[in-house]
This record gives C-alpha cells, sequence and structure tokens, in this order.
C-alpha cells in the first residue's frame, strides 16, 4: 500500500510538472501574441495624439482610427485573459497588470472618440476642446506603465520556482523561446532583445525585457538557470 502511494505521489508530482511546462509555454506565446496586437493599436493612436481641428471627414477618420486601435487592444485583452486566473502567481500576475493596461488604453480610445464627436458640433467650445486635447496626449503615455512590471511577472511565469522561492530550471523549452523571440524581433525590431532603452513607449520596454530575459543566457545564470548548450536564439 506505502510503495502504491508513493508510485502515485510520484506520478502525481511528474504530471503537475508536465501541466505547468505546458501552461507556460501556451502563457508566453499568449503573452507575445497580446504585445503584438497591442502594437497594432500604437499607429492610431499616434494619429490621434496630433488632432487639434478638422473637417467632418477627417473627424470621421480619426474616430475610425480610435475604433481600429480599441479592436486591436480588444485582440489584446483576448490572448491574455485566461491566464489572469492561474494558479500560478506570476504568470497570473503578469497577465492580469498587461489586462488592466490593454483595458485602460480601449477606455482611452473612447474619450478620444467621444472628443471627436463633440468637435463636430457647432457650439463646440475651442478652448475645452483644447484642454480635453492636452489631457489626453499625457495619458498616451501614461497609460501603460505597469506593463514593464507585467513583463518582469511574465519572465518569472517562464522558470520554475523552488519551495525557497528560487528559480531553478526552465518551464518553457529552447523552441519556445526561439519561437517567441522570433515574433518579438519580427515586431519590434532585432534589437529588441538588446534590453529597454530610453525613447522605447511601454510596449518596446516591455518587449525589451521580455526579449532580454529569453535570448540572454546571463540572466539563466543570474537565476541559477542551467544554460542551453546550443546556438544562441
Amino acid at each position: 500500500m506505502i510503495k502504491r502511494f508513493a508510485v502515485a505521489s510520484i506520478a502525481f508530482a511528474i504530471a503537475s510538472s508536465l501541466l505547468a511546462g505546458v501552461e507556460s509555454s501556451d502563457f508566453v506565446r499568449a503573452y507575445v501574441a497580446s504585445l503584438i496586437a497591442a502594437n497594432e493599436a500604437n499607429a492610431p493612436f499616434a494619429t490621434m495624439s496630433h488632432v487639434e481641428t478638422g473637417t467632418k471627414a477627417h473627424l470621421a477618420e480619426f474616430i475610425e482610427q480610435s475604433r481600429i486601435a480599441r479592436a486591436a487592444l480588444g485582440r489584446a485583452i483576448v490572448e491574455i485573459e485566461p491566464y489572469t486566473r492561474s494558479k500560478n502567481q506570476k504568470i497570473a500576475k503578469g497577465a492580469i497588470l498587461a489586462k488592466n493596461v490593454f483595458e485602460a488604453r480601449q477606455q482611452l480610445c473612447d474619450r478620444w472618440m467621444s472628443l471627436y464627436v463633440d468637435m463636430g458640433k457647432p457650439d463646440a467650445i475651442d478652448e475645452e476642446i483644447a484642454n480635453r486635447i492636452v489631457a489626453l496626449r499625457a495619458q498616451i503615455g501614461f497609460i501603460g506603465q505597469e506593463l514593464g512590471e507585467s513583463a518582469i511577472a511574465a519572465a518569472w511565469g517562464m522558470v520554475k520556482i523552488n519551495p525557497q522561492g528560487k528559480a531553478h530550471n526552465w518551464a518553457i523549452t529552447w523552441g519556445d523561446r526561439r519561437a517567441a523571440l522570433k515574433r518579438l524581433r519580427e515586431t519590434f525590431g532585432k534589437d529588441i532583445s538588446k534590453g529597454p532603452k530610453p525613447g522605447h513607449n511601454y510596449l518596446e520596454t516591455a518587449a525589451a525585457a521580455l526579449a532580454s530575459f529569453l535570448s540572454r543566457d546571463d540572466w539563466a545564470e543570474d537565476f541559477n538557470l542551467p544554460t542551453q548548450p546550443r546556438k544562441h536564439p
């Protein structure tokens, strides 16, 4: 009986470890996909941030750009939302913070659309409109700061943590790392794996932090993880 219990316990432990590895692999793919989807909203946001006045045709185009940005952020939320309920606290934290950022950016889209509608009204007050534009522009840069913290939590969700709270092995495969890096570099540029740099926006900062972690073996040394005896990704 004791022997059977021991065998069952070992089997359960192995199964739990495999499931954790699968979740981490799925999570890194979803997290990267969410960053890429959110990045598609940046071009419309750039258009929004430069509007001062415009014809009805221009305002209609700005409203459409806001909708495009909102839809892109919606795709980002769909990718990451399932992991907000993960039992892995690091994965859940990374997902929750990312989802919060994407939802806040969606709300910003809504405020821009409301502004455009009001700008087209005959009784629009120029000073009030100007003040709203200034406030919304400031929020474009401010909303998203939590994504850097999200990327750090996400990185911890890609390693295995021992009972002492220390990382002791990768929870994702070499192939997972290489695939994630490929997508990040294709979207944000080859230099993204060199880490965050001055001038990066909130998405680039998060992508750079994650890509740097995935690509550098000295991160593995910092976490006491085994390095990969293969060609650098």
